[in-house]
Formats: structure tokens, C-alpha cells, sequence
């Protein structure tokens, strides 16, 4: 018999996102309470990235404002979304601010996707665009409502 697969990514999480409402707002409290320093790149505190993607399958674009800290070896990921249809906006109208994924690197985004999907697995969002690197949401786990993320790195 076959050895089974996991279907996600079994090696290290690489990050947990957070989604905000307020990107600035979060960062000060988040500091305060000693997480951070909070930073998008060595050069800024919060970046504001264009999408262009899929959002249940139909075409999307979407500008997310980020903010990162490292935790260890696993990075806190604070999102706000500010415009365009997006599953961060999705899931911030549903329940308000809070977890949203904890997300995984591959080298493989487009062969672990239909790995994942011929598991069942129904993809909410990504975004792949030739020469960038590309993610993709799964649809929230019947545990603890949570989206898995896969991303390149």
C-alpha cells in the first residue's frame, strides 16, 4: 500500500496572521505589551501590497497594509485590509479583528494547491502572478474557523 501524504505542509509554521482594523492602532498595543519590533522590510514599518487574484473563484484585486515581528523562528503577521474585495475584509465583517491563518512556505504553491484540493481541500483566495511570489488561502477549518496559508517565499 501507498504511503499517505499529508496534504499541508508538515515542516515549520512560518507565521500566524492577525487581521486589524486599525494597522497602526495594533502595532502600538501589540509593542506595548512587548511583541516586535513590528516591520514590513529593513526599510518599513508597514507596506501596502496590490493584489490581483481570485476570491471564490472569480477575478479580485485588493490592497492589504502589513506589518511583521518575529517571534522566534515563527513571524506575528498584523493585516489590514483597505481596499477591494478581499477574504481579510471577509472574515473582519463576519467576526471582527483577530486570528485569521497560520501559513506555511513551499516552493511548490500551484503543485501543493492541487494536492490540497484533490484532498477536498477548497481554495477562498490566492493570487499568482508570474515573476511574484504568490499565495493562496484555503477556506477556514471547521477547527477554530482558521484559513491554512500557503505562500512562496
Amino acid at each position: 500500500m501507498a504511503e499517505d501524504k499529508p496534504t499541508f505542509p508538515t515542516r515549520r509554521l512560518h507565521h500566524v496572521g492577525v487581521v486589524v482594523e486599525d494597522l497602526e492602532k495594533a502595532i502600538a498595543q501589540m509593542e506595548a505589551w512587548g511583541f516586535g519590533p513590528f516591520m514590513f522590510d529593513e526599510e518599513h514599518r508597514t507596506f501596502a501590497i496590490d493584489f490581483k487574484g481570485e476570491l471564490h473563484g472569480e477575478p479580485a484585486e485588493w490592497t492589504t497594509l502589513i506589518s511583521n515581528a518575529k517571534m522566534g523562528d515563527v513571524e506575528l503577521e498584523l493585516l489590514e485590509p483597505v481596499a477591494g474585495n478581499q477574504a481579510l475584509k471577509e472574515t473582519l465583517d463576519a467576526q471582527g479583528e483577530g486570528l485569521h491563518h497560520i501559513g506555511w512556505l513551499t516552493t511548490d504553491l500551484q503543485g501543493d494547491m492541487m494536492k490540497a484540493k484533490a484532498a477536498g481541500a477548497k481554495i477562498w483566495t490566492s493570487s499568482i502572478v508570474p515573476g511574484q511570489p504568490g499565495f493562496c488561502y484555503f477556506e477556514n477549518s471547521p477547527i477554530g474557523n482558521l484559513a491554512i496559508e500557503l505562500r512562496e517565499p
